[in-house]
């Protein structure tokens, strides 16, 4: 007698956020580019490349730049006006409905901002999210430096939250645009490309590709109405 193969279906979706739920590339580029230094911030971004520092020193340059480019201060509630102008990519809410109906849970991981991070999280209805967080003083204002909650190592914070949420990897789709996100779509039962991506590396990591967010419905539908078929 044969014994019918174990169903692998998807429990939860989790998003990367910078070019796959939000139309920019990257925040922290976004806000390099509103508050005018992203010159000298790519030039931190390389150090961080090539290994002359550490993510904390990192955040801790370029939240640095931000406050020097804003005469020495500043406010969330202008990083947070900056942030609510980043507007979500086309279908990000109408999907994230779907999938809620479809009884999967929604998660973000991002290295972007947390700031943007809760906000888009909020929109969609993301079931949890994880982001890098700024920090403030008591009066509202922008100290340098930060808390790295995902730094790049988002495979790292994939395994923390499915260890918290007792979800298995194999049952997790990831959703990614870039090379930050292959070592955690490398993990998961169906790791999907979204846009043509940034090299090999991702491209290499991802099974499935779409290019629009509405595409993962169809998506899932057929995966699971093919993960308990017979052998």
């Amino acid at each position: 007698m044969r014994c019918q193969r174990l169903v692998a279906c998807i429990e939860m979706i989790v998003f990367d956020m910078d070019g796959v739920l939000v139309k920019v590339r990257s925040s922290w580029e976004y806000v390099h580019r509103s508050l005018g230094v992203l010159e000298e911030a790519n030039k931190v971004k390389q150090l961080y490349e090539e290994g002359k520092i550490d993510y904390i020193k990192w955040m801790e340059l370029d939240t640095k730049l931000w406050i020097n480019a804003s005469n020495g201060r500043l406010h969330i509630s202008r990083l947070s006006e900056l942030l609510d102008k980043v507007e979500l990519m086309p279908g990000a809410v109408e999907t994230s409905r779907t999938l809620h109906r479809m009884g999967k849970r929604i998660a973000i991981i991002s290295g972007g901002i947390d700031l943007l991070a809760k906000r888009v999280a909020r929109m969609i209805g993301a079931d949890v999210w994880m982001a890098n967080g700024l920090t403030f003083d008591k009066r509202g204002y922008l100290k340098p430096g930060g808390i790295p909650l995902v730094g790049t190592r988002k495979d790292r914070a994939l395994k923390k939250l499915a260890g918290e949420l007792g979800i298995k990897l194999d049952k997790i789709m990831y959703v990614g645009d870039s090379s930050w996100d292959a070592p955690a779509m490398k993990l998961v039962g169906y790791p999907v490309l979204f846009g043509d991506g940034d090299g090999d590396v991702v491209r290499s990591a991802a099974k499935y590709r779409i290019t629009r967010l509405e595409e993962l419905i169809d998506l899932i539908k057929f995966i699971e109405a093919n993960c308990g078929k017979r052998d």
